[in-house]
């Protein structure tokens, strides 16, 4: 027995010792496994793989008369009835067991006044009767409408009718002739009608007993709303040669082999183990991950497991150039005030929009604000996005050599980095929102309220300039003093001009202590962009002017450093919001100062470095190396683009293995961005496989096909919007998101999203 122990432990080290000489083969060399240079077993995923489950009938839980919408107003309840206007005026309420629509105005569009209700399906085929009670203290018309809630609104079903005093039981039969619709709108339009020569004045319309029932089911189909998603994915653009890569598997299945195949031969070249499959409780699915960094070579790869295959992706040196380029020109398509030229915007080019004078809000005064960029799906302009994304560049610029100057925007080749061309079109804008007298800066310029679905020129409403704001002042002074140090060797006199604007914004805030932010004025239902705490404007104002003291700009004088010293120190002491969107900036003042050779360089790397950990560390515990946890917010994807700025930036004032850490981790924000997701979307418009094409913005709308280069949002499970309420309300976290205009809170674009992307595209070609 003794003998037989001995040999028994002889064999156990040997069988230890091969095994770790085994792993360590593994993880210094790849484990190459017997499969490699054989004939892979499955092909690579294509967008088929995408196509959403359709059912019919019953199998839809469609059946006749059942009641789709039954609305009374019996408990004196809107039920959910909401108000609408666009130069119009009313009120709703529930009286008496009936709604009512107390007009005071109608405006002078039909849909001046529009009552509306959402929470209801179409099915594709079905046969519907749709009726309503409706009565009049005037005789007059109104429109009732079925409507897609987006695009251009367009009727699936509707008329217009005219009441009276006496009720009339309106009922009409229709097919629903049109692709499924899970979140339509109901609305009855009480504007001005064509046949008013002038407004009727003050008068009540009653709606009761509204209803939709399905007649007929025979024919009936439900298109599942959501795609069927990949089980396996990657980084759809592909990845640089000595990259980290990782390849991310929805399954249940622990160790399981994965196999990466050149596209162009079929032959295997790469056979790995994925790691142990564990839960994500932001997808809500078990995920595994494998490493398959040793492929170096360029070429065209996918991978396959038994959970199914990947798209493919490249890897090669120039891998990231064709989208760079895109997400530069984004700002180009997004310019306003100007014509674009079709040689660049291709047809999306259009002539000169938005560039009458302007009214200020409240006054009599008109003023010229023509020019900047178009802020995201809608055609206003504001001024605390504009400054993120204008500083975004700047620091792409300044970190990463960003100075190409051949993208192709019409500044090209003018000897000046295209960058810090188009961040000079958005910094002109912002110049003339300032106000001349107080050196305060105004919010934003747009209509009353949002437009239709139309390119930009044939938005023909007054514009109004907005307000002052504390934030539009701060961030102002911000870039306005970042500007006066970037153009400083470039455009003296432009440098100049920014730095007089930024000290006299200063001079508008410094005494400011603002608690309430700014609030759009009655009657505007145009972005808000409230933010209360204006702390982290003033302090990124001042960190910006502290450097521009002391960089030799022409009129600055580096006496006045200490008072921006003093401001800094205090404002480090107070409650300030670190962060780099249009909300939160101090990064942004941690940041530069951090890089600045000044006496507060040291703390400010300190506060940097600690948030940059703090994002790894919460990486570190999600299955897709991301940091927002559970909470996918609107614009969960700027988030995530800002997260890899900050591990950047982290890297950029770091050394050694410091720098490697951080700059690992923020790739993985970009992989994500680029299909590592649970969802498998490349979330940048017209690049990899499966992208959004039914991008909520306004050109793309109106055009019929998607700008490429925009990011969108992303997962959202706030679920602010009626078709993402309908769609996504059984989804986890990270799965909010879905491809349709009529999603705005999950598939809009921004300029302001853009830039932080450009910004992680200039660090990794660098």
């Amino acid at each position: 027995m003794k003998k037989a122990n001995a040999i028994t432990a002889i064999s156990l080290v040997l069988a230890a010792s091969f095994v770790m000489s085994s792993c360590a083969l593994m993880k210094s060399e790849g484990f190459r496994g017997p499969m490699v240079g054989k004939q892979a077993e499955k092909p690579a995923a294509t967008l088929e793989d995408n196509a959403p489950q359709v059912s019919s009938g019953e199998d839809a839980g469609l059946a006749a008369n059942q009641a789709v919408v039954d609305i009374n107003f019996d408990d004196n309840d809107v039920d959910g009835f909401q108000v609408f206007t666009d130069g119009g005026n009313y009120t709703l309420k529930a009286q008496d067991g009936q709604l009512v629509c107390a007009i005071s105005s109608c405006g002078k569009k039909d849909y001046a006044n529009q009552a509306y209700w959402d929470g209801f399906e179409l099915a594709e085929g079905c046969e519907y009767t749709y009726s309503f009670d409706i009565s009049c203290d005037i005789e007059r018309q109104v429109e009732y409408r079925l409507q897609l809630n987006g695009g251009d609104y367009h009727a699936y079903q509707g008329e217009y009718i005219t009441v009276g005093p006496e009720v009339t039981n309106f009922s009409v039969d229709f097919t629903m002739n049109e692709a499924s619709d899970p979140a339509p709108r109901l609305c009855f339009n009480m504007g001005k009608m064509d046949d008013m020569t002038d407004d009727p004045g003050s008068h009540n319309i009653y709606i009761d007993n509204v209803k939709l029932v399905i007649k007929n089911a025979d024919n009936a189909q439900s298109v599942a709303m959501l795609p069927t998603y990949l089980n396996v994915n990657i980084n759809q653009i592909g990845y640089l040669p000595e990259d980290t890569k990782t390849v991310f598997v929805k399954t249940d299945a622990d160790q399981e082999d994965f196999y990466v195949v050149n596209n162009d031969t079929g032959l295997i070249v790469y056979q790995g183990k994925l790691g142990g499959a564990n839960y994500d409780p932001a997808s809500g699915m078990n995920v595994a991950r494998g490493d398959f960094s040793e492929i170096k070579d360029p070429g065209t790869y996918y991978i396959y497991t038994n959970a199914g295959s990947s798209y493919t992706f490249k890897v090669g040196t120039d891998v990231y150039s064709d989208i760079y380029k895109d997400t530069v020109l984004m700002l180009y398509r997004q310019r306003c005030g100007t014509d674009l030229d079709p040689a660049i915007a291709g047809d999306f080019a259009h002539g000169a929009c938005h560039d009458s004078e302007a009214l200020i809000y409240g006054t009599s005064e008109y003023k010229d604000v023509s020019g900047g960029w178009h802020d995201a799906g809608d055609y206003g302009r504001y001024i605390v996005s504009g400054a993120k994304t204008v500083a975004d560049l700047f620091a792409a610029y300044e970190d990463w050599n960003a100075a190409a100057d051949d993208l192709g925007i019409p500044e090209s080749g003018n000897g000046v980095p295209d960058l810090l061309d188009e961040a000079r079109y958005e910094l002109e804008w912002m110049l003339k929102m300032q106000d001349e007298e107080s050196g305060g800066v105004y919010h934003k310029v747009t209509g009353m309220v949002f437009p239709g679905m139309v390119m930009p020129e044939e938005e023909t409403e007054e514009l109004i300039i907005s307000p002052i704001s504390t934030t539009a002042t701060g961030d102002f002074a911000a870039v306005m003093a970042k500007a006066s140090v970037i153009y400083k060797d470039i455009d003296a006199e432009f440098s100049a001009v920014c730095y007089e604007a930024a000290v006299k914004a200063w001079g508008y805030i410094a005494d400011i202590d603002d608690t309430t932010g700014f609030i759009n004025p009655q009657g505007m239902d145009t972005g808000e962009y409230p933010d209360a705490n204006t702390l982290d404007e003033k302090l990124w104002a001042a960190a910006e002017l502290y450097i521009a003291c002391q960089s030799g700009v022409t009129g600055a004088d580096s006496a006045d450093a200490s008072g921006y010293s003093d401001f800094i120190q205090t404002a480090w002491n107070g409650e300030y919001v670190e962060g780099l969107s249009w909300l939160d900036v101090g990064m942004y003042a941690e940041y530069d100062l951090a890089k600045s050779k000044t006496d507060l360089a040291g703390t400010a790397k300190s506060r940097l470095l600690a948030e940059a950990d703090k994002l790894i560390a919460a990486a570190e515990g999600d299955a897709y190396y991301q940091s927002l946890g559970t909470n996918y917010y609107w614009g969960s994807n700027m988030g995530i683009a800002n997260n890899g700025m900050i591990l950047y930036m982290a890297a950029n004032v770091s050394e050694g293995d410091a720098a490697a850490k951080y700059k690992a981790a923020a790739g993985k924000e970009l992989d994500y961005l680029l299909g590592a997701n649970a969802l498998g979307y490349c979330f940048v418009t017209g690049y990899g496989t499966f992208s959004p094409t039914d991008i909520h913005h306004r050109p793309s709308q109106a055009i019929g096909e998607v700008v490429p280069g925009m990011l969108a949002g992303g997962a959202n499970n706030n679920l602010e919007d009626p078709y993402a309420e309908m769609v996504l309300a059984d989804e986890a976290p990270s799965m909010c998101y879905v491809d349709s205009s009529q999603s705005y809170s999950t598939n809009e674009v921004a300029i302001y999203w853009n830039s932080p992307l450009i910004y992680i595209f200039a660090a990794e070609m660098s």
